[in-house]
């Protein structure tokens, strides 16, 4: 028996790699500063709070960060998370989908957090193709801030100021200030990333998690943990921009009730929204419910549920430039691009004409001039993601 047990651990050990090695040493290490209640399981909170503890640095917060992304992806089929089952996933989980790769979810985090530079805003390198979404689910937050990134920069550059006990003042619309700690290195690895112009938009994601916060949400204790939770885009913008929002529903056009001429008089009405809101200067973004059309078809390269945000309408061509906050590329597998093949993405960026966005798209927000009455925003739609 002790014989055929010396044996399995030494072919446990000879399955490490040096980063399975590396998660692993670190989650030994730390595991007991990470399981406040000593229970001998890591719950959702206590991972939540160790991404949230500054304590966690370099590689520990990499595992840290590693941990919140295996226990917040619904897609894995995890058993309690006792130091014994952590690392039997971590030596078990190529070829399996749902298994977290944490050899892989560690060196991406690591990478992120070595790559992070530490400080607040480099204006030089403040751009729309700076901003990308990283690994939490909150798009309806990210697409507001993109729109104005996009044609307001110096707007979001007055967003941020360091405090005297040096946390970070976050300003949104209508002067609501938020004051939030610098983002830990676990928090670091899983928010957004803006390639080297600092920490701005993970203070940001942090101040939208804290605004939100709620007293008795054990499940997310922390700022980060919130923003998880996504959101409706158009009501973000509301207290981004600290104006109310018109809103301008797509569904219509996927229901079968809704006549040709009604189809049409809706059409000219967001054409007429779009024209007078991009000649005002005002912000515009939009998500997609399913992101599928009325007979169930998905455009390759589109997501759903997601938010975008509106970067230009051409009155001339009616077509719409939209904003991913992935910032990611696609290329349409076939000619011509469109409904059966998708919308060509560079940097985030594609367009896409109008008489075909309305036809997978959710909705439109688009801000007015009227200043907001409730600091939490214009009400959301039914569905959260518009």
């Amino acid at each position: 028996m002790k014989q055929s047990l010396f044996l399995a651990g030494l072919l446990a050990l000879s399955c490490q790699t040096p980063a399975t090695a590396a998660f692993l040493n670190e989650v030994q290490a730390n595991f007991s500063a990470w399981d406040s209640d000593q229970d001998g399981v890591l719950s959702t909170a206590e991972i939540e709070r160790g991404v949230a503890s500054p304590l966690f640095k370099g590689p520990a917060g990499a595992a840290i960060a590693s941990l919140r992304r295996a226990v917040r992806t619904p897609d894995f089929k995890l058993p309690p998370l006792t130091l014994v089952n952590i690392e039997k996933l971590s030596l078990n989980a190529k070829d399996q989908r749902d298994v977290p790769d944490f050899e892989g979810m560690y060196e991406s985090a690591l990478r992120k957090i070595e790559a992070s530079p530490p400080k607040l805003l480099e204006l030089s390198k403040l751009n729309l193709e700076s901003l990308e979404q990283g690994k939490l689910g909150d798009c309806f937050c990210l697409a507001p801030l993109g729109a104005m990134l996009g044609s307001r920069p110096a707007e979001v550059a007055k967003m941020f100021a360091l405090t005297g006990d040096g946390q970070v003042s976050v300003t949104l619309g209508g002067g609501l200030v938020l004051k939030v700690p610098f983002p830990t290195d676990a928090e670091r690895a899983l928010m957004a990333t803006t390639e080297g112009s600092g920490m701005w938009a993970n203070c940001y994601e942090k101040a939208v998690g804290k605004m939100r916060m709620k007293s008795d949400d054990a499940e997310h204790p922390t700022e980060l943990s919130v923003v998880t939770r996504g959101g409706s885009a158009g009501t973000m913008l509301s207290i981004l921009t600290g104006h109310e929002i018109e809103r301008a529903s797509c569904s219509p056009f996927r229901d079968p009730k809704t006549t040709e001429e009604e189809k049409k008089e809706l059409l000219a009405k967001i054409r007429s929204q779009m024209n007078a809101t991009q000649a005002a200067g005002r912000l515009i973004c939009g998500g997609t419910l399913r992101g599928k059309t009325a007979d169930g078809h998905r455009p390759p390269g589109v997501r759903g549920p997601h938010a975008y945000a509106v970067l230009h309408y051409d009155t001339k061509a009616d077509v719409v430039t939209l904003w991913d906050p992935h910032g990611d590329d696609f290329k349409p597998s076939a000619e011509p691009s469109g409904l059966v093949n998708g919308y060509e993405r560079s940097q985030g960026r594609m367009k896409v004409p109008l008489t075909e966005l309305v036809q997978w798209f959710g909705g439109f927000s688009f801000e007015t001039t009227l200043p907001l009455k409730n600091k939490a925003g214009s009400p959301p739609p039914t569905n959260e993601t518009l």
